[in-house]
């Protein structure tokens, strides 16, 4: 993978139906690394999003902890 395939080089006797079918092939290869792709994407706002939750939380207790010592 990588590649692009030089019709110079292509291997004798390989034929169209060959690399249409390693077209094809490749084509739902990238397909399902876009699926992937975007469920990681959304995996990572959520996480993200309860980090911001998570940081919001322990500052409000920080600031009850600090609120409860002075009294």
């Amino acid at each position: 993978m990588g590649q692009i395939r030089d019709f110079d080089q292509m291997v004798p006797g390989e034929s169209v139906q060959h690399l249409v079918s390693e077209n094809t092939t490749l084509k739902h290869r990238v397909q399902q690394l876009t699926q992937e792709h975007r469920k990681l994407q959304e995996r990572l706002e959520g996480a993200r999003s309860n980090l911001r939750f998570s940081d919001k939380r322990i500052a409000a207790l920080e600031a009850q902890l600090l609120e409860h010592h002075r009294t």
